[in-house]
C-alpha cells in the first residue's frame, strides 16, 4: 500500500505488462487531453462501450478520445469574463492568498468564472487574512482575459479583479473550514520557530508554502529539492501510516474501507487538494478498495487508472505542471527502480534508495528541461541526503503539530526540538548543494544516461561507461560568463568587461525570486555596481534579496529612491574598473569599455 499511495518506491515491473506499456497507458491520457480532439468525443463513447464488452484495448482508446473531447469542451468554455465594474460583488476564495513582489493575489470564483484577485502592497490588509473557502464581498473592477499560459488554463482563469474596497468577509464552514482550523492550529504550534523555518515546516507538512523565504526557496530549487517545499504524494503515505493502528482495529471491511477513504479525503481538504496529493489520494483509494475486496493491485495497475480517471473528470489537470511532475516521478519509480537497482552494488536498502532517486529524477528531467531549461546536477545526492530528514519532519509534524498548537508555548518548544533539528539539517543540505559550482543537466546528458541504462542491461561495462561519461561532463564547472552585455532575465542586464568587472542594470518589473535565480545561474559571484533605474519599492526588494546572497560593491539609484543602501545619483555616469557608465534615471543606460570600444 505504501508504494502505491505516495510517490512510490516500489521496485518491480508492472503486472500490466512490459514497462513500456505501463509508460504508454500512463502518459497517453495526458497527451490526449493536450491534443483536445473534441470531434472524436462520440466515437470515444462508442469505443468505450465496445471495450466494456471485453475488448480492453478499445476501452483505453475510447477513454483517450473521451478525455480529448472533454478537454476540447473545457477549453472552449474558457470564455473571458465580462469586463465590468464591481460593486459589492461576492467572491468565493479558491486558493489561500499569496504575496509576491507585485502585491497580494489569490484565485476566486465569481459568477461561475475563475478570476485572479489582486491587491497592490499597502492596499487592503483584510484580504491577507482570507483562506480557501471564505466568501468576501468587494468593490473594484473586473477585466476579462483569455487564458494563454498552462497555469491559467489549468486553473480556468478568465479574468483579473482589482479590489478597491472590502465590505464583508464570511469564513469558510464545513470540511473546508475545519481543515483551515487544523492548518492554523499546526502553524500556531510552530510560532516559536523563525519565520523561514516555520514556512518550511508548514510547506513540508500540509503544503502551505506562501511565506517561504525567497533565498531558502532558491537554495532548495538550485539543489533539486524544490519538490520538498510543498506537499506531495509522500505525505499521503504518512497519513495512512498514522491511521493504520485505528484502521486495523476495525473488523468490518466496508467500514474500514470507508474510514480509510474518509482519512484520505480529509487530508485532501487540509492540503487544498493539490494536484500531486490528488493523484496520490486516488491511487491510495484504488489500492485500498482492491485490497479490501480481495484483488490486490500493483502500482503499475493503479497509476494509469488514477491518471485516466482524474483526466476524465477534469481534463485540464493535464495543464498542471505539479500534476505532470507527480505522474512522471511516480512512473519512474514504478518502472525504473528494479532495473536501475540491478546495475548497482551494495546493500539492498542502499541500492533501492539510490535507484529510486535516480529513477524519479530521470523521468521528470525532460519536463523540467522543457519548462525551466535546466536540471540540477546535484539533485540525486542532495535528495539522498535530504529525503530521510524531510520524511521525519512530515511524520513528526503530523503527530506533534496539533498537540503543539494546543499546548502552552514551553511545551510546544520542547515538542518541536526534533523538528528544528531536522529543518536546520535540511536547510544546510540545500544551501550547501546550491553553492556547489557544477554544470546543469541538459537533454543531451539525459539522453546519454538513458542509452547507457539500456546498454547496461546487456553490456554492463559499456553502459556504465556511457553513464559515467555523461555524469563527468556535468560535474565539470561551466565556463564563466563571457565579456559583453547579457540579458539574464527580462528586466536584468549585466555588462562584463574582459577584466571581469560586472555592472548590473535593474530595469523593469522582475521578482526577487527570478532575479536571484538569474544571477545564481550566471555565476556572477560579485557585482561591482548595481544600477536600480527606477529606484522604486520593488527594485529595493530585489536589491535587498540579491545583497543577502551575493557581494554587491555599490548600488546607484535616482534621488528619492526606496532602495536600501543605495547612493542617490542625478546621472548614472562613472567608471567601474575598465567599464564606463553613461545614462540617466529616465533614459537609456549604456555600459562600455572605458577609453576603448563600446560593448556590442
Amino acid at each position: 500500500m505504501l508504494s502505491l499511495a505516495g510517490d512510490s518506491t516500489e521496485s518491480g515491473s508492472s503486472p500490466v505488462g512490459a514497462w513500456w506499456i505501463t509508460m504508454a497507458v500512463t502518459v497517453t491520457p495526458i497527451i490526449a487531453a493536450r491534443l483536445a480532439t473534441g470531434s472524436w468525443f462520440a466515437v470515444g463513447f462508442a469505443l468505450m462501450a465496445w471495450g466494456l464488452s471485453g475488448r480492453r484495448a478499445w476501452l483505453l482508446v475510447g477513454l483517450l478520445l473521451v478525455i480529448g473531447g472533454r478537454a476540447d469542451s473545457a477549453i472552449e468554455a474558457l470564455v473571458p469574463a465580462p469586463t465590468q465594474p464591481l460593486a459589492a460583488a461576492e467572491l468565493n476564495v479558491v486558493d489561500d492568498p499569496r504575496t509576491n513582489d507585485f502585491g497580494l493575489w489569490f484565485v476566486a470564483e465569481f459568477d461561475d468564472k475563475r478570476v485572479v484577485v489582486r491587491s497592490p502592497f499597502g492596499g487592503l490588509v483584510e484580504l491577507a487574512n482570507l483562506s480557501s473557502g471564505d466568501r468576501v464581498v468587494v468593490s473594484g473592477s473586473l477585466r476579462g482575459q483569455t487564458p494563454d499560459s498552462s497555469w491559467e488554463i489549468g486553473r480556468r482563469i478568465t479574468g483579473t479583479v482589482s479590489v478597491s474596497e472590502v465590505h464583508d468577509v464570511q469564513p469558510a464552514s464545513g470540511a473546508t473550514g475545519a481543515a483551515t482550523s487544523l492548518r492554523e492550529l499546526i502553524r500556531s504550534g510552530a510560532d516559536s520557530m523563525s519565520p523561514a523555518r516555520r514556512a518550511l515546516f508548514t510547506g513540508l507538512v500540509f503544503g502551505d508554502d506562501r511565506d517561504q523565504d525567497v533565498i531558502v526557496a532558491d537554495n532548495f530549487r538550485a539543489a533539486g529539492l524544490g519538490h520538498l517545499l510543498a506537499v506531495s504524494g509522500q505525505n499521503v503515505v504518512f497519513v495512512l501510516l498514522l491511521a493504520a493502528p485505528l484502521l486495523s482495529r476495525i473488523r468490518s471491511v466496508p467500514a474500514r474501507t470507508l474510514l480509510a477513504i474518509a482519512v484520505l479525503v480529509g487530508f485532501g481538504f487540509v492540503t487544498r487538494f493539490e494536484p500531486s496529493v490528488l493523484r496520490a489520494i486516488v491511487m491510495a483509494a484504488l489500492v485500498i478498495v482492491a485490497v479490501n475486496i480481495g484483488r490486490p493491485a500493483s502500482a503499475g495497475q493503479v497509476l494509469p487508472a488514477a491518471v485516466t480517471g482524474l483526466l476524465v473528470i477534469d481534463p485540464l489537470l493535464a495543464w498542471s505542471l505539479a500534476f505532470q511532475l507527480s505522474v512522471l516521478a511516480t512512473l519512474g519509480l514504478v518502472v525504473g527502480v528494479r532495473p536501475i537497482s540491478a546495475q548497482l552494488r551494495g546493500p539492498e536498502l542502499f541500492r533501492s534508495a539510490i535507484a529510486a532517486t535516480i529513477a524519479a529524477q530521470l523521468f521528470v528531467a525532460p519536463l523540467l528541461l522543457s519548462t525551466f531549461g535546466f536540471v540540477s546536477a546535484v539533485a540525486v545526492p542532495a535528495n539522498l541526503l535530504a529525503a530521510p530528514a524531510a520524511a521525519g519532519v512530515m511524520m513528526w509534524g503530523l503527530i506533534v503539530g496539533p498537540i503543539a498548537g494546543l499546548a502552552p508555548e514551553p511545551v510546544a518548544i520542547v515538542a518541536h526540538l526534533p523538528t528544528r533539528a531536522l529543518l536546520a539539517y535540511l536547510d544546510t543540505v540545500a544551501a550547501g548543494a546550491a553553492r556547489i559550482d557544477v554544470g546543469n543537466i541538459t537533454l543531451l546528458h539525459v539522453g546519454v544516461a538513458v542509452v547507457g541504462w539500456f546498454v547496461a542491461t546487456r553490456w554492463r561495462r559499456l553502459g556504465w561507461l556511457l553513464i559515467v561519461l555523461s555524469t563527468a561532463s556535468v560535474v565539470v564547472a561551466p565556463a564563466p560568463l563571457a565579456s559583453g552585455v547579457h540579458s539574464l532575465t527580462p528586466g536584468i542586464e549585466v555588462a562584463r568587461s574582459d577584466a571581469g568587472y560586472d555592472v548590473m542594470i535593474l530595469d523593469g518589473p522582475v521578482s526577487a525570486a527570478d532575479a536571484l535565480a538569474a544571477v545564481r545561474t550566471a555565476r556572477l559571484g560579485r557585482i561591482d555596481l548595481l544600477i536600480a533605474r527606477d529606484g522604486g519599492r520593488r527594485s529595493g526588494r530585489v536589491v535587498s534579496v540579491l545583497a543577502q546572497r551575493f557581494e554587491i560593491a555599490e548600488v546607484w539609484a535616482p534621488p528619492n529612491h526606496q532602495v536600501p543602501g543605495a547612493r542617490s545619483v542625478e546621472r548614472f555616469d562613472g567608471v567601474v574598473g575598465d567599464l564606463s557608465i553613461v545614462g540617466e534615471p529616465g533614459g537609456q543606460v549604456v555600459v562600455g569599455l572605458s577609453c576603448e570600444a563600446w560593448l556590442s
